[in-house]
């Protein structure tokens, strides 16, 4: 039964990953250098991650849901798999933090040091991709922060005008969008893993308190690289 669920979450993932990875870079066309790039592959694989793991996740408890009507109200089981695709597609659309309790519960057997465990995991992962894409902002704002320094003196020779700096700085600004993407994702996993930390009711949780904080110290280094450019562009009427 598993892994029909694992098909169903996969194929509503899917779905919900390309409609998200379609939109990430509307706004802005032009030439990107190679860490322009690699910021969008990372914005939007981290996007579409994130929804597909909500999607299966709740898929997981949708199916245990109805599955388990289902055998109530049938007492031979019959139908049970037509309950558990019903169950999957609609819980795919749920996740947040009870989908994901739920899918570490079944994963750990509800055993509380195993899941305090692969919830540290968990975090682990999500750390190490996110200091990656903490790598790539930070060139890609140092390099914009000099393309805005660059705008305003020719601004200030009379070389651009207003509106031609603005359009010279729209790729600075879907630079920023793809930070903020990535920022809303990490916070929205910070905050699922705190909530599901405040759950576990026992079991070694150092190993998780010490990732979580990790993460945390990461969703800052972002905050505060974006916060410098987006400042930088207001400053100079680019925002």
């Amino acid at each position: 039964m598993l892994s029909y669920i694992r098909k169903k979450g996969r194929a509503v993932s899917l779905v919900c990953a390309l409609s998200l990875g379609a939109c990430q870079t509307l706004g802005y066309d032009g030439p990107l250098t190679a860490d322009e790039e690699l910021l969008r592959t990372q914005s939007e694989g981290f996007v579409a991650e994130n929804v597909a793991g909500g999607a299966v996740a709740g898929a997981i408890v949708g199916c245990l849901i109805l599955t388990a009507l289902s055998v109530a109200a049938n007492n031979n089981g019959s139908g049970a798999g037509t309950a558990c695709a019903i169950g999957a597609a609609g819980g795919a659309v749920v996740g947040g933090v009870d989908g994901y309790m739920k899918a570490k519960e079944a994963q750990t057997k509800a055993n509380d040091t195993a899941m305090a465990a692969a919830m540290a995991e968990d975090v682990r992962a999500d750390n190490e991709k996110l200091a990656e894409m903490v790598a790539t902002s930070r060139r890609v704002v140092e390099n914009d922060r000099r393309r805005l320094d660059d705008i305003a003196r020719k601004v200030d020779a009379k070389v651009l005008t207003l509106e031609q700096a603005r359009a010279e700085a729209a790729v600075i600004r879907n630079n920023s969008q793809q930070i903020e993407n990535i920022l809303q994702e990490a916070r929205e996993k910070r905050d699922t893993y705190q909530d599901a930390r405040s759950r576990v009711n026992g079991g070694d949780i150092a190993q998780l308190d010490a990732e979580i904080g990790r993460l945390n110290g990461e969703i800052t280094l972002l905050e505060t690289q974006l916060s410098a450019v987006n400042t930088a562009l207001r400053v100079n009427g680019l925002g």
